[in-house]
């Protein structure tokens, strides 16, 4: 008898503080407004919404429905949805209401870390003067949940189908996966570093063949090629180099609320042994002697004193890096860059002859945009 005919979760494109942040789809495909069309949505993913922790906490969230109801004697309902939507009454005329504004209960954004969510609302409805509620209709959403507002190359304005920078839900799916429980920044970008690294060698490995050429970060990152490539497609083939494991650390980092860049350090430098991506073998990145210049998610300045979470290699965390066997592999996350002679970054990526020329290159920092 009554019907929920849409749902807007986005329903204020200029802020994200009590409703949910600009989306759309991938580099082609928007996210129709309203969220939900009765008819026109019944999974999940044909519903998408994503909020941000830091922008909503504290605040009322709600949502804009509208409902009909097919009993002309019917002109008012309490609505509801058991502890997902906070109950109250609307009014039909001509078995339709208008735009009415609901408050959520304890919504995914609630829980303070990110995630997931495939939500089922069962709406009820209730009639006055009777006091019982009565099954309405079933409605399935996907909740996206950030630490943050997205960063760049991820934006909000415009909000329009030519912003192929506003975030993607393709992308969400697998950032959302790879930093899911993570309740602070550092967190999220360590478990998407280990996520990244971990993609090896099935799903990608270090270019040696190719002399560590980049395939998914020039001039641009071809995202689009890249999450097809994690789907099990071709995308643009199975090597990286390290231009590509810090766009897509840092791409994936930036999009639930994290704020790294893409950074180089240079210029040819020596190498301690280090483990690429998809190798097993301990060794100077493909056997080479070094490497002209190396490029990571770095946060900041991209300075010494800076931190870098580098998904393209493990280095030696022995006392002893240049040395080994044993080795004790050690992947950079949130370790601090550091200076000559220190034990950090710089010291186990590089032997004392090579830190000198291994510096900073802030100059060089960046943040690809998505394609």
């Amino acid at each position: 008898m009554i019907a929920v005919e849409t749902i807007q979760f986005n329903h204020d494109t200029s802020a994200a503080t009590h409703d949910a942040m600009n989306i759309r789809r991938n580099a082609t495909q928007t996210v129709v407004l309203p969220e939900y069309r009765r008819f026109a949505c019944l999974n999940p993913e044909d519903s998408p919404a994503a909020y941000s922790v830091a922008s909503t906490k504290g605040n009322k969230i709600t949502i804009k429905v509208t409902l009909s109801c097919t009993d002309p004697a019917v002109t008012s309902a309490e609505i509801r949805v058991d502890d997902h939507v906070k109950s109250r009454s609307v009014n039909f005329s001509g078995g339709k209401t208008g735009v009415e504004v609901f408050e959520l209960i304890h919504p995914p954004v609630s829980h303070g870390h990110v995630g997931i969510w495939d939500v089922e609302w069962h709406w009820e409805y209730k009639i006055p003067p009777h006091h019982q509620w009565h099954h309405a209709v079933v409605t399935r959403h996907r909740i996206y949940v950030v630490l943050d507002m997205p960063t760049a190359p991820w934006n909000q304005s415009p909000f329009t189908a030519a912003n192929t920078q506003i975030p993607w839900t393709d992308a969400l799916n697998v950032g959302c996966r790879w930093a899911q429980g993570a309740d602070s920044k550092d967190k999220a970008a360590r478990h998407i570093t280990e996520s990244v690294y971990a993609l090896g060698p099935a799903v990608v490995t270090y270019d040696c063949p190719g002399g560590g050429a980049s395939h998914y970060s020039f001039p641009n990152f071809d995202l689009t090629a890249f999450l097809d490539r994690l789907k099990g497609g071709v995308g643009n083939g199975i090597y990286v180099n390290c231009s590509d494991c810090a766009t897509i650390v840092s791409t994936f980092t930036n999009l639930v609320g994290c704020d790294l860049w893409q950074s180089r350090m240079g210029f040819n430098f020596s190498l301690n042994p280090i483990l690429a991506i998809g190798s097993s073998v301990w060794q100077t990145a493909c056997g080479w002697g070094g490497f002209f210049y190396h490029e990571v998610a770095w946060e900041k300045a991209c300075t010494a004193a800076d931190d870098v979470w580098d998904g393209c290699l493990e280095v030696n965390g022995s006392p002893n890096p240049t040395t080994g066997p044993p080795f004790v592999p050690l992947l950079p996350s949130d370790l601090e860059f550091g200076n000559p002679g220190q034990l950090l970054y710089r010291g186990r990526l590089c032997p004392p002859a090579g830190q000198p020329n291994c510096q900073p290159q802030p100059g060089t920092r960046q943040r690809r945009a998505v394609s």
